[in-house]
């Protein structure tokens, strides 16, 4: 798989094997950014991975037999605790560190559904089966 199938196309399936090994990359990157001491460019340097976790996330699903509207949900949940993060808007004390706790379960959670979950073996409406 290339770089644009896995990471800037959304259409298309990706099988298990290709989401785990294309998902370790992208999770040291975020690593990177959030512990490397780079000010406040880590933050947005981090946003902008939200697309392609997006894009692997949406052809996992796809290649399970679901659409990509659930990734919804998590994607809310980053974007308000960056927001947060960068300190743009304030909840309250609470909301400000529950949001990106939930946040994290939520993406972790969608992560391992996508590291676990079976995906079709024959064509679906998103596609022919991924390669192994």
């Amino acid at each position: 798989m290339s770089f644009d199938s896995l990471f800037v196309n959304r259409n298309g399936r990706t099988s298990r094997g290709q989401f785990g090994t294309a998902l370790i990359p992208l999770l040291a990157v975020v690593v990177l950014y959030v512990f490397a001491p780079i000010g406040r460019s880590g933050p947005w340097s981090t946003l902008v991975l939200l697309f392609p976790a997006l894009v692997l996330h949406a052809r996992r699903l796809h290649d399970m037999g679901h659409t990509a509207w659930p990734l919804l949900v998590p994607a809310a949940l980053m974007i308000a605790s960056f927001a947060i993060w960068l300190h743009l808007v304030s909840l309250g004390a609470q909301l400000d560190s529950a949001v990106p706790l939930t946040a994290l379960v939520v993406s972790a959670g969608f992560a391992l559904w996508g590291c676990i979950g079976r995906g079709q073996a024959e064509t679906n409406s998103f596609g022919a089966p991924a390669a192994a």
